[in-house]
């Protein structure tokens, strides 16, 4: 990307305003439609489905079906912003029941993106006020690959929803990512056996109705690579079955009796080793269990360990051939070895994520750049860092973090070890710096001197009662690729005026910078 903004294309151009005129479709149809409900309720629910038909045949056959997601995103977008308009122009005396009429048309218009180019469905990323249509409609979704339900009832009306949902994932053939988590159930799980016979990937975390006895439906899919079972009622038992019968799992979630279902395969079905596990999540994992891990799951590429003390011996971790992402909880820096575990497998490490670790001071940073010379994603998240007791003074062999794209701060860092992290990473994509780092403009100005992060496209400074405009035009200045620079709302220091000046400032100068808030649909 360039500094500037580029022209858009035309087809993203014609996406816009095709979804804009989905919308103006939708309120144009608004007052006909409140106007005949007076009159005829059925009717007029009869007219507006069919002219909802019309133009979903229309969108059908004139947009190119690899453009249809693209469209659904624009049309979304459009159609919330008319809901925000119809909601703020209901005055103190306007009518409720005109309203009602409004929205309802509103939502129903959505229901013109519903065709067999449908692909990829988010229910978190769709406003509250449309979702229920997604619920009872997806049986026309046919051509859907990725699904997300979201959390449906939350578990509270499990047996109310399931026949919906069957019905719903009867026709979806294509589906290779679901994800249900609180409300599937034995009958949900039979349908997606049978009627989805390329699913890769099933989440169903939370969901009370899941058991062991649930395990023997799961072991029937064919190509699963991907189960989420976590917050379910399967217990360490259900896991050995699923272990021993279902070859094709990759990553069964967090388990944390994995070590417990893995020793006991050990003992009395040593047959089915090696597993072909290669993600590895447990909050309890003893040093034998871990071995065992290392012995029958030899590909293991990504492992989270909750470390303790008394138990866990974390070079074992060592035995790990294919190991590239690393996420240590609970442990400290040098009394836990994780420094000699980092000697042994640092270089291939691609992700490192260290959360609530100790010890870590201004040479543990030293280290990790050493020995972890292509790492690409690094995580500080509730660390306690400290003052070095004695500087790391050798020569350092390897530049540091050259190879980092991806850089979160979610702990209070000293400024000496700030500096050494910020100015390093020179070919940064993302920074995220937490509320515990307070960073001021002299000290921003002072690291972007030194490293002007040209490759930065997304900063996120979480919260500051310091940074000024200073901060915020040297950002914009120096960042030559900067797409995204978000949560400038919690800056204290700015107000109102300040961020209007910037987006107009940015427009202005045809930046390609973006400074508006996130969407967020859960309220």
């Amino acid at each position: 990307m360039t500094r500037y903004k580029e022209t858009v294309s035309l087809e993203e151009l014609a996406l816009v305003k095709l979804g804009e005129w989905i919308a103006k479709q939708a309120e144009n149809r608004m007052y006909p439609t409140a106007l005949l409900a007076q009159q005829n309720p059925q009717e007029s629910q009869i007219i507006l489905n069919q002219y909802i038909e019309a133009v979903r045949s229309y969108l059908d056959i004139n947009v190119p079906w690899m453009l249809h997601d693209k469209l659904a995103k624009t049309t979304i977008a459009s159609l919330s912003d008319l809901i925000e308009k119809t909601k703020s122009s209901l005055g103190f005396r306007g009518s409720m029941a005109k309203f009602v009429s409004q929205m309802n048309v509103i939502v129903k218009m959505t229901e013109v993106l519903f065709t067999k180019n449908f692909t990829y469905v988010s229910i978190d990323n769709i406003p509250k006020m449309m979702r229920a249509v997604f619920y009872t409609k997806l049986h026309m979704l046919t051509g859907l690959t990725y699904l997300n339900l979201g959390s449906l009832s939350g578990g509270w009306k499990t047996a109310d929803m399931e026949e919906s949902i069957i019905q719903a994932l009867k026709g979806l053939h294509s589906l290779k990512y679901l994800f249900i988590n609180y409300d599937c159930t034995d009958n949900i799980l039979r349908c997606i056996v049978k009627n989805c016979p390329i699913i890769t990937k099933l989440d169903v975390s939370c969901s009370k109705s899941i058991t062991n006895q649930s395990i023997d439906i799961i072991n029937k899919f064919k190509n699963l690579k991907s189960i989420q079972l976590y917050q379910t009622f399967v217990t360490w038992e259900g896991y050995v079955n699923l272990l021993i019968n279902c070859n094709t799992l990759e990553d069964i979630g967090r388990c944390d009796e994995i070590g417990k279902v893995l020793e006991f395969i050990h003992n009395n079905c040593p047959e089915a080793c090696p597993l072909n596990l290669r993600t590895y999540v447990s909050r309890y994992a003893t040093s034998n269990h871990l071995q065992l891990a290392v012995t029958m799951c030899p590909n293991i590429c990504t492992m989270t360990v909750f470390h303790n003390t008394l138990q866990t011996d974390l070079t074992v971790l060592m035995g790990l051939k294919e190991l590239y992402d690393l996420k240590l909880l609970s442990c400290d820096f040098y009394a836990d070895q994780i420094k000699q575990v980092l000697q042994v497998k640092g270089c291939n490490i691609l992700k490192l994520h260290l959360e609530h670790v100790d010890q870590i001071d201004l040479n543990a940073l030293m280290y990790i750049s050493q020995m972890c010379p292509f790492l690409e994603t690094l995580t500080f998240y509730n660390c306690t860092l400290i003052q070095h007791t004695s500087l790391y003074t050798k020569k350092l062999d390897i530049l540091p973090f050259r190879n980092l794209k991806r850089l979160t701060l979610v702990s209070s860092f000293t400024d000496e070890q700030l500096l050494f992290l910020l100015t390093n990473c020179l070919n940064a994509e993302f920074i995220q710096i937490g509320t515990a780092v307070q960073l001021t403009d002299e000290f921003l100005i002072k690291i972007l001197d030194k490293n002007p992060l040209i490759y930065l496209k997304e900063l996120r400074i979480m919260q500051s009662d310091f940074l000024t405009m200073l901060s915020v035009d040297k950002i914009i200045q120096s960042c030559m690729s900067l797409e995204i620079l978000v949560e400038l709302e919690s800056w204290t220091l700015l107000n109102d005026t300040d961020r209007e000046y910037v987006r107009n400032y940015i427009k202005i100068n045809n930046y390609n910078v973006d400074t508006t808030p996130i969407r967020r649909y859960d309220s």
